[in-house]
Order: C-alpha cells, then structure tokens, then sequence
C-alpha cells in the first residue's frame, strides 16, 4: 500500500498525466478502502477521478465525486471537478455554467479559466475561446503556454499580426528554447517579414546545430530576398532595405546548402536524391 501511495504522489508531483499507472496503482487501495486512513486521501481521490475521466471509467469518477463534494461541498476545486464529469458524459452547456459561475466569484480561478477555455475551443466557439484567454492573460501574464495557446487560435484565424505578437511574449519568456523561434520564424516569413525571419532562423540554427528546418528557412528566405532584390530593380517597392547584403545572402545559402547535404547524407537514397534535386534546382 505504502509505496503504491508513494507512487502516486510522485505522479502528482511531477504533474504528469498517466491515467492507466493511476488507475492501476489505485484499485487496490480503492478496493480495501486503505486510501481514507491516509492524510493524502481526498488528494488521492482528486487524482483518481481525472484519470478515470481521461479512461471513460465515468461510474469510477461519479463515485469519487460524491466523497469529494461530501466532505467539501462549498469547494471551488471540487465544483471544477463536477464541470468536468459534466463535459466526459456530454453536457458542455452545463459544464460552461459551471466553470462561469466559479470565475464570476474567483475571476482569477486558473483552474476553471483553463477550463472553460479548453471547453470553447473544443466546442469551436475560437472567437470566444480567444476573448477568455486573453482576459486570462489579463491576470497571468507569465502564462507563456497560455500565449502559445493563443497565438495559435490567432493563426487558425488568420490574425498572423496577432500570433507574431503572442509569440514575442512567448520567446519573453522561453529565449533559449530553439522551437519557440523557429515557429516565430516560420510565421514571419508568411507574413513576408523576410529580414526578421532570417534573423530568427539564424538565432534557431545557434541554439540547434543541426536543425533541419531552420537550414531550410535560411536557404529559402535567402533565395527570396536575393529574387526580391533582383526584381527590384524594376519596382523598388519590393526592396528590402534591412537584409543583408548580397554577399551575406550569397554565403548564407551556401552554408545552408552544405548543412542540409551532410545532414541528408545519413538519410536512405531515395530521401538523399530528393532533398539534392530540391537544393540543386
């Protein structure tokens, strides 16, 4: 029992979502009933009933919810609980009233706010999903995942302005994560902020030597700005006066190329042929 108890403190801690360990590590516990002797109990019921909604076991999380609302019936972490048994058996609407109510008394609930922002987006309400987070975001600046979050509901919404602006929170926070950059970067270049982007790939192929699609994006922005130059000549407003010079481009995109030939060297032939007629064309 102890070091099944053990265990699923460890899970706690460490935040992971692993509903089959938890389940397996709790049903003994549950069927002795040794878990409501332990000072971890109602934490150990909580667990328990998230991931038996995560494993559609909805009579096991019903069960858990009773002991939970019973011995904390006036608990806003215990009413969240009863939002999402409402969304596992397919009542949203009663389930967004819920999570409303609870923000209506703690507007700074994050668990609730989480909550009712995931159930917009699922339900597709985005520009409502998009409103709530940003009132999240209001409170808890330092959230960069819940700036992630949003920047992407921005760009399936075709607000690039929007994500680029998200993003930058995001990098804010997170500089030395190379993914975080290389999304900034990619969205620039669809914006057409061609010197920015090949900045921001630079800055991804620095902190992941290897990084494949960073090596593209160099050699692809590169290729453009040197056609864009070329084409200004005959309308200079398609002149990018940021980039750097033709002979910067020149090298970069030769470095490039060199990268991306070594790193498809141990790629299998036909991947090898494929990527070499790309780079060669």
């Amino acid at each position: 029992m102890s070091s099944s108890l053990h265990l699923l403190a460890d899970i706690r801690q460490s935040s992971e979502r692993r509903p089959f360990s938890v389940l397996q590590l709790a049903e003994p516990l549950l069927n002795t009933n040794s878990v409501s002797a332990t000072d971890d109990a109602y934490l150990v019921y909580e667990q328990v009933f998230i991931s038996a909604i995560d494993e559609r076991q909805i009579e096991l999380a019903k069960a858990l919810l009773l002991l939970l609302r019973k011995r904390f019936p006036a608990s806003l972490r215990v009413k969240r609980l009863y939002g999402m048994i409402n969304e596992a058996v397919g009542h949203p609407d009663e389930a967004q009233s819920i999570y409303t109510e609870m923000l209506a008394t703690d507007p700074t609930n994050v668990l609730a706010s989480k909550r009712l922002i995931a159930l917009l987006k699922a339900a597709g309400h985005t520009d409502e999903a998009v409103a709530q987070l940003a009132a999240y975001l209001d409170t808890h600046s330092n959230d960069f995942e819940a700036w992630l979050e949003l920047a992407h509901l921005y760009m399936r919404n075709h607000r690039l302005a929007q994500a680029a602006f998200c993003l930058e929170e995001v990098i804010l926070q997170q500089p030395a994560n190379h993914y975080f950059h290389l999304c900034y970067a990619e969205l620039c270049y669809s914006m057409g902020r061609l010197d920015l982007a090949l900045k921001e790939y630079l800055r991804v192929v620095e902190l992941s030597t290897d990084n494949l699609r960073a090596f593209y994006g160099v050699k692809l922005v590169a290729d453009r700005i040197r056609e864009l130059r070329a084409r200004s000549k005959k309308d200079p407003a398609l002149c990018i006066d940021d980039a750097p010079q033709p002979a910067t481009l020149d090298r970069l995109a030769q470095l490039a190329t060199e990268r991306l030939v070594a790193i498809y060297s141990r790629a299998n032939q036909v991947t090898k042929t494929t990527a070499e007629l790309w780079l060669s064309s």
